[in-house]
């Protein structure tokens, strides 16, 4: 059956060759995140984890809300340049996307500095926590990747997009151990945090840029900043509008244990980051088939091969999800032996939560080539305007209320609620969208 999904599919082929690439670097990212998140909470414990989880949390609520995801924009707009030929039209687009992203760094970083001080008097954070987590804030300088990482995507170099991954992890392991070894306090966890989320930003950042280089697109480029857009008809409201639809469920993953760490404790807050990192297998796949469906849905929409565009579209949702059930099955016999094995006694509490989040990120597997189909086709609002109703009218509210009430497995159920959702919304949208073309 398996050989005959894959028959005269070159696409499909292609897509499981880069999802190949991209698993074996999240297979060594998870079980140094295991590693790296067994040795934090035994020596923080939980409540100490939970502030270090908070401050973490806040400087990336700040990231995800300031940053432009323009990646998006240099995979859609590029893959149409590259059919034409047009490199002049693709320099463009590079130098518009790479002001996107230092404006939006530069906004977050003021942005998380500013906001530090009364978050933290509202979380109860004294005043050298407040001073560490703005000094922290400077790692966003290190998060001008998105138009590198689109150009890996677009030219197909996912073998760097798999060694980039296994960098800030693999930092960070290396460091909680020593810092273990010499008992270092919450701030140098902090430290370690700073040095290997920068040091793959960095990495992404040279890596994609001298992909540029090799393919001839820094060459007799003009660096005069006019007229960008005007090769790329609706590119500005693409980028805007793409930004604003990733920004919905990255917020929606980092407000959860912001919220849990206000309605209940730190501890609570460091429970549900467990069992949220127990259930990324998931959402770490899914992100791996977003990145390798996207590419080729793009070049298929820039050949109008709608049929193949269509089966593509079905198989890749059909493989997710399956695979997502697999995953499912396996978390719930092995959820609590993990739990106590990897973090103690303390954290088996935290398996009620962890079973709703692996059912809630089986339907964000569902969606995974939905809304890169959506981007393929030059129709983001459509999932923009889904993530608006599942994440501020369902997510949000329920969050509040459940968490409130039910601790971390209210929050566990206001996330399912809204992921579930979501794809079923974009799978009621998205064919009549297809039909048309």
């Amino acid at each position: 059956m398996i050989k005959r999904w894959l028959a005269n599919s070159i696409f499909l082929r292609r897509i499981i060759k880069n999802v190949t690439w991209l698993l074996g670097g999240r297979v060594i990212t998870g079980l140094t995140s295991l590693v790296y998140l067994s040795t934090v909470t035994h020596q923080l414990g939980v409540t100490g984890f939970g502030t270090l989880v908070l401050i973490q949390t806040y400087i990336q609520i700040v990231v995800d809300l300031t940053t432009f995801q323009s990646s998006q924009a240099v995979i859609r707009y590029g893959a149409i340049c590259l059919e034409q030929k047009n490199k002049v039209a693709l320099q463009q687009l590079l130098k518009f996307t790479t002001l996107l992203d230092l404006v939006g760094v530069l906004v977050g970083l003021a942005i998380a500095v500013i906001i530090a001080p009364y978050l933290g008097s509202y979380i109860g954070w004294n005043q050298t926590l407040i001073t560490q987590v703005q000094w922290c804030s400077l790692i966003i300088l290190f998060t001008t990747t998105a138009t590198p990482k689109g150009l890996l995507q677009l030219y197909n170099r996912f073998d760097w997009l798999a060694f980039q991954i296994t960098i800030p992890t693999m930092i960070s392991m290396l460091g909680a151990m020593v810092a273990a070894i010499l008992n270092a306090p919450l701030w140098g966890y902090l430290v370690v945090w700073f040095i290997a989320q920068a040091s793959g930003g960095l990495l992404l950042f040279l890596v994609g840029w001298r992909e540029a280089w090799k393919r001839g697109l820094l060459k007799n480029i003009n660096w005069s900043l006019m007229n960008l857009s005007q090769s790329h008809p609706g590119l500005l409201k693409f980028c805007i509008v793409s930004n604003l639809d990733s920004s919905l469920p990255m917020v929606m993953r980092q407000a959860s244990p912001l919220v849990v760490g206000i309605f209940a404790t730190p501890s609570a807050a460091g429970l549900f980051q467990v069992s949220y990192e127990l259930s990324t297998p998931l959402k770490d796949i899914a992100q791996i088939l977003t990145q390798s469906i996207y590419p080729e849905l793009a070049r298929l929409e820039s050949q109008e091969k709608w049929r193949l565009f269509a089966i593509l579209l079905l198989k890749s949702t059909a493989i997710a999800i399956s695979i997502g059930v697999i995953i499912f099955i396996i978390s719930v016999c092995l959820g609590q032996i993990v739990l106590k094995f990897a973090f103690g006694e303390t954290f088996i509490s935290a398996y009620g939560s962890l079973v709703l989040l692996v059912v809630a990120e089986i339907f964000t597997m569902g969606n995974c080539a939905l809304e890169p189909a959506f981007y393929a086709i030059g129709k983001p609002s459509f999932p923009l305007r889904v993530n608006a109703i599942a994440i501020l009218g369902v997510y949000l509210p329920l969050l509040l209320v459940l968490t409130k009430f039910f601790g971390i497995v209210g929050t566990g159920i206001a996330t399912l609620s809204s992921t579930a959702l979501i794809l079923i919304f974009n799978s009621l949208l998205i064919w009549p969208q297809l039909r048309r073309r």
